[in-house]
């Protein structure tokens, strides 16, 4: 995956992880906990990544490869846009 990819990638995660926040607290007064991201980022992590044996062409290992790779970008948006969230909630508060 060279660099635009990459970050093409990470857009379109955060903006989605970004709208799991905003509807969270839009629903729930609240930001989600820690234990409720997990539940809905691996629900839209599974949506986004599909079933693990779509690719078999390859081989299993290199499509977990390829999954624990794409389930980093994830994370890392996950884990980026938390940050940003809370950070502006705080300065707002």
């Amino acid at each position: 995956m060279d660099s635009s990819e990459f970050k093409s990638v990470k857009r379109e995660i955060s903006g989605t992880v970004n709208d799991i926040f905003d509807d969270f607290e839009e629903s729930n007064s609240r930001l989600p906990t820690m234990e409720e991201f997990q539940v809905i980022i691996a629900d839209a992590a599974s949506h986004y990544l599909g079933p693990i044996d779509q690719n078999a062409v390859d081989g299993i290992n290199a499509n977990l490869e390829r999954q624990r790779i794409r389930e980093k970008l994830l994370w890392d948006a996950a884990a980026e846009q938390e940050v940003a969230i809370r950070k502006r909630r705080d300065n707002d508060g």
